[in-house]
């Protein structure tokens, strides 16, 4: 199939159009964009410190603070939202032109909502909420009214402008939220990839010829980068969790539906029985995770969307000594030596900090990963290849190679296969359950990928994300260590000093618990020798 010219012509439009929407003034010189490509492997942070489009109070405040201290000085007038506001939109503006992670861009927009909230707090001597002044990024598939909200597809160029928010954006907006960018996404959404022929590849700020993950990918590069310091994103197989430890970031996938997913723009049909995707936050760190989860569930999102679920937020005090089980390697899904390396550093300090921490013998990931491969063969009207094939999109090669019905050595599915697929979902849990109950688990520590983020178009099968996913368990991923050609293999061109990670996992609805875990964990691990 081939793009028609009025078709391409719309792309050229919207991309005309997002280009102009960085003022001139941030503008980066051609000596570095000339850089930027995806098979460069160069550093996003070696070239922003030869720009010096940042002041250094600008970047003092986009590089200082977390989400939650930035939070406490606006609410105290210590500084302003549009001092705050200015510095993230002109990094974000940065990381664009770096990275090619954003699709929707307001910067006025924002500007004058910063102006706005400063003078409310001027006014009421109080903050309009819990994020007052604060930038927040989004994923492109939240509605944003007066914005696109393309996916990446082609055909969605046609589709018009939001003309109301999405539910979580309403209630970020009403608890004093700053929006100013919405970020790109992979074809189809359902890779953990970062391309799309609409707005092409989002690169890893670390290594440009490195994927940023998906389906955030925008939002991984973005916060990675720290052109936004909490941004959202949604996760149906790792698409929070995969760009977080892509990118060196925090990020959390809650329990489907507890953060309110509602209204955001429809690609898949409604009445979908498979896996139910979750948004969550990408942050600079794991208090900056509970801050947003807690900050949204306070504000009691079941009262506005009839599909969160009415799970009030519960203050968990930090255990000084958790149960940790580990799971560190599936030998048909072997883990690659830097991955290796950061659990054992990982359980080497958290033994050291007092914690219990067991070895515990995991249900085979196939299982899982069959099961959740099922869910995406439920749509027996293949909705995503009819928006492709509207506009004459061919599948990229990610997506040719994300084949279910090879996968599962089947060709026609029915009502069967919806039944299947929820008898093996229980199946699958109770074999977890017995691991939880008889190590009497506070929370699992396992890794979140294979590796680390790998060349562009080659990061597979998300299997140790998606299982998590298929049963529905709160994950975060916590950013730990970094590939070493000296520590782990000589092997690992292109792959030297690229973020390691761990993943923490707890049982269905315990999101509190594993956000408290995160923190605790996180402390371990930075903790000195």
């Amino acid at each position: 199939m081939v793009i028609t010219e009025d078709w391409q012509a719309l792309v050229d439009q919207k991309l005309i159009d997002r280009a102009s929407r960085i003022p001139p003034a941030w503008k980066l010189s051609s000596d570095l964009t000339e850089l930027v490509r995806p098979d460069a492997s160069t550093s996003a942070f070696d070239l922003l410190r030869r720009t010096a489009l940042l002041s250094p109070r600008e970047i003092e405040v986009t590089e200082t603070y977390s989400a939650e201290s930035l939070v406490e000085l606006l609410a105290t007038r210590q500084i302003t939202s549009l001092e705050v506001t200015t510095a993230f939109c002109k990094r974000a503006a940065i990381a664009q032109q770096l990275t090619n992670c954003l699709t929707e861009i307001f910067f006025e927009q924002a500007i004058e909502r910063a102006k706005e909230l400063d003078e409310y707090i001027l006014k009421k001597g109080r903050p309009m909420g819990p994020f007052h002044g604060l930038p927040i990024s989004l994923k492109d598939s939240f509605m944003v009214e007066g914005q696109a909200a393309t996916l990446g597809f082609i055909s969605f160029l046609k589709k018009p402008n939001a003309t109301k928010n999405s539910s979580l954006v309403d209630m970020l907006l009403e608890g004093g939220a700053v929006l100013y960018v919405k970020t790109n996404v992979p074809q189809t959404l359902f890779t953990c990839e970062s391309y799309n022929r609409l707005f092409g590849t989002t690169m890893n700020p670390h290594n440009l010829s490195l994927t940023a993950g998906g389906s955030s990918s925008g939002e991984g590069a973005l916060v990675g980068i720290r052109g936004s310091i909490l941004g959202v994103g949604t996760d149906i197989g790792g698409s929070i969790r995969v760009p977080s430890l892509c990118n060196g970031i925090y990020g959390f996938k809650p329990t489907a539906n507890r953060v309110p997913y509602g209204g955001q723009q429809e690609f898949v049909r409604k009445g979908w029985p498979g896996i139910l995707p979750a948004a969550g936050p990408h942050a600079q760190s794991a208090t900056d995770l509970t801050f947003f989860v807690r900050s949204v569930l306070l504000s009691k999102p079941w009262l506005r969307d009839s599909t969160a679920l009415a799970i009030p937020w519960r203050e968990t005090p930090k255990k000084p000594r958790l149960t940790i089980g580990v799971f560190s390697n599936d030998p048909m899904f072997p883990v690659f030596p830097p991955i290796s390396r950061a659990l054992q550093a990982a359980v080497s300090k958290l033994k050291s900090a007092g914690h219990e921490v067991i070895t515990v013998a995991a249900p085979p990931l196939i299982t899982g990963v069959n099961g959740a491969m099922r869910s995406l063969l439920l749509d027996t009207n293949d909705t995503i290849s009819k928006y492709l094939a509207e506009s004459g999109e061919d599948p990229v090669e990610c997506v040719r190679q994300l084949n279910p019905a090879a996968l599962l050595n089947q060709d026609v599915f029915s009502l069967d296969d919806v039944w299947q697929f929820i008898a093996e979902r229980e199946d699958y849990k109770e074999d977890w359950g017995k691991v939880w109950r008889e190590n009497q688990l506070d929370v699992l520590l396992c890794p979140a990928s294979r590796g680390t983020a790998v060349p562009h178009d080659k990061y597979g099968a998300p299997v140790y994300t998606l299982i998590w996913n298929f049963l529905d368990f709160p994950a975060s991923v916590i950013p730990y260590e970094h590939a070493s050609k000296a520590l782990d293999t000589e092997e690992l061109d292109g792959f030297d000093g690229a973020p390691c990670h761990v993943q923490i996992v707890g049982w269905q609805f315990q999101d509190e618990e594993v956000l408290s875990a995160t923190e605790t964990i996180t402390e371990a691990l930075n903790s000195n020798p």
